[in-house]
């Protein structure tokens, strides 16, 4: 430890790709998110976003069931998630990323659903009161950082 580290300050370490790679597995074997590194010989400036950032994140993915979909405002749109759990299908959220084209067109295919397909409630709000529904016929994978204390993705 530096002379004028505390615990309120800390000197930053430096780290080849080598120890950068294994402090990432070690993040991911740990749970973590991930880890965020700065070039060495980069500025740092207070509230700016710089190319000099690199962000490692630790990503999972899964499959989840196609049970709707949610228009949003830009021309952007959320599908929403399920999964089966003891053969009961349950609400798991709804992703907003990389929703567009070909794939989207599948989903918008589906045969109409006139209620959510799911065996629980879908919770109020998140935008679900918006959602067109759809028979639950589909399964993508999504990719996601970690799992919410409710099951959802984040």
């Amino acid at each position: 430890m530096c002379p004028f580290e505390s615990e309120r300050l800390a000197v930053s370490r430096v780290f080849d790709a080598g120890q950068a790679l294994a402090l990432f597995q070690l993040a991911r074997e740990q749970g973590l998110e991930g880890i965020v590194a700065k070039k060495k010989d980069s500025l740092y400036f207070q509230r700016k976003r710089t190319k000099s950032w690199l962000k490692m994140k630790n990503l999972m993915d899964d499959d989840f069931v196609v049970c709707g979909w949610i228009p949003k405002d830009n021309h952007r749109t959320s599908i929403v998630l399920g999964q089966y759990d003891g053969g009961k299908l349950l609400y798991k959220g709804h992703v907003t990323l990389g929703v567009s084209g070909a794939a989207f067109a599948k989903i918008k295919a589906l045969p109409r659903a006139f209620r959510p397909p799911f065996d629980e409630p879908a919770p109020a709000g998140y935008g679900n009161e918006d959602a067109r529904w759809v028979e639950p016929r589909l399964v993508c994978v999504v990719e996601y950082m970690h799992k919410a204390k409710n099951g959802g993705i984040r």
